[in-house]
């Protein structure tokens, strides 16, 4: 056999004192677990020791039977089914509607100024500020708590669009005209958007995020959901069930963070 065939034949041998990837991952599985074991310890520590009020920390160790107990009671599954519908929608309306105007304030100067002092006074309220209009406009409905939601999506895809086209080299604009794209849409699809997906995704992204930590606030305006069945439970001292909400919200957006970011590399597979 030639050299050259034994070169495709036989595997390239690893230089020595290379590790293989499985040994990272199994080295980033097991700092995972022992933190989260050192965790889950401190948390039974403060319990036996009483570090917390009596009665308002629950076992750890209890979870899973709590757990059993809201799949058993019919309740665990509608209130996330609930959750996810004005999630979903007031994630879907605050991204769209940070993105385009966070795209037309960078690239359209005159809006830009226009909007520059409304944008200084609306970004510091909070989202929770509105569930008092939420409730006026939308009464206790989805449309409430995904309006609440949307506003603080909004603005993360707002300033990570706005920022993300700012970046944008001028240099790509200059070689566009040269090519004949110097109308707004034919250098928005031509220079802008791909120069600013990678960090609008990043923005869509923060909003997945975000659109969680706004949608237990949202459900208190009563729309069924994990936050109401979180507020019912804290009202009759069933922290239990308080925690085991709470981890399926952590569970679901996982998920949801999970899903994204496969989309995101795909859309973005052209980066080196």
């Amino acid at each position: 056999m030639s050299q050259t065939a034994q070169a495709y034949a036989a595997p390239a041998a690893r230089p020595r004192g290379e590790t293989p990837p499985w040994h990272a991952a199994a080295r980033r599985a097991a700092y995972g677990m022992a933190g989260l074991a050192i965790f889950i310890g401190i948390w039974k520590a403060a319990l036996i020791w009483q570090w917390a009020p009596p009665g308002t920390l629950p076992d750890p160790f209890a979870l899973p039977a709590t757990l059993m107990q809201e799949w058993q009671s019919g309740r665990l599954l509608p209130a996330i089914g609930s959750s996810l519908v004005h999630y979903f929608w007031g994630l879907a309306a605050g991204t769209a509607l940070g993105f385009a105007v966070g795209l037309a304030a960078a690239t359209l100067p005159r809006f830009d100024l226009m909007q520059a002092y409304l944008a200084r006074i609306l970004r510091p309220i909070p989202p929770l500020a509105w569930v008092v209009f939420a409730i006026a406009w939308f009464k206790v409905s989805h449309a409430g708590a995904a309006f609440v939601i949307a506003i603080g999506v909004f603005w993360v895809n707002y300033f990570a669009t706005y920022s993300a086209v700012r970046n944008v080299d001028p240099r790509f604009y200059e070689l566009a005209r040269a090519f004949g794209h110097g109308g707004y849409v034919a250098r928005a699809l031509t220079v802008t958007l791909p120069a600013i997906a990678p960090g609008a995704l990043s923005g869509v992204r923060t909003g997945i995020g975000q659109a969680w930590m706004t949608l237990i606030a949202a459900e208190l305006l009563g729309v069924p959901g994990m936050g109401q069945e979180m507020n019912a439970a804290a009202g009759v001292g069933a922290y239990d069930a308080v925690v085991v909400y709470m981890l399926i919200i952590s569970l679901v957006y996982t998920i949801c963070d999970l899903a994204f970011s496969a989309v995101e590399g795909k859309v973005l597979q052209w980066r080196p």
